[in-house]
């Protein structure tokens, strides 16, 4: 079974039908990379990570080629620096990778690149880069703000089962 995670976030950058009520959003047929930062407000290391994180907003390539999201977890909590952003499903979720990846252990800041672990940040100029990798065409329609058709038509060679995943991001948000 192939597991594909899309976001509707991912098609901010595709094209937006202004012409009638319903607004549609097209990806192209290249899948564009999420990547993930997991970190924590009592985390000393992390600045460095949220800051560089912070930095792609005016990168080129951002909804378009990759798409960035900070979780902010909370197994550092009961140090005594509650992270309001924190929610454990965002540990899970770390967690669950760090199981894929036959690891016992999480650390943050930590960096996840389509699923997998990705240490080089610091050195990237502008974010990930744009695969060449054929996925297919999803498209993602309404005419009301709650209720939203979703439908995926896979590249040849990539039938299979499909996940699809939303998330609601916000940018600026500090505390």
């Amino acid at each position: 079974m192939i597991k594909v995670l899309f976001s509707l976030s991912l098609l901010m950058a595709f094209s937006m039908n202004s012409e009638s009520s319903t607004i549609t959003f097209q990806s192209g047929p290249e899948p564009t990379a999420l990547l993930e930062l997991y970190t924590s407000e009592g985390c000393s290391s992390c600045p460095p990570a949220e800051k560089w994180l912070s930095g792609l907003k005016d990168s080129p390539g951002l909804w378009k080629d990759f798409v960035p999201v900070a979780f902010h977890v909370d197994y550092w909590d009961h140090l005594g620096w509650r992270d309001p952003f924190a929610d454990p499903e965002f540990s899970d979720r770390q967690f669950a990778y760090a199981k894929n990846w036959h690891s016992e252990n999480v650390y943050k800041p930590a960096f996840v690149l389509n699923g997998k672990e990705w240490s080089g940040w610091m050195l990237q100029k502008g974010g990930p880069k744009k695969s060449s990798l054929k996925a297919g065409m999803l498209t993602v329609s309404s005419s009301e703000t709650d209720r939203w058709q979703v439908t995926f038509e896979p590249a040849p060679g990539r039938e299979g089962s499909f996940e699809i995943h939303t998330v609601l991001l916000v940018n600026d948000v500090s505390s």
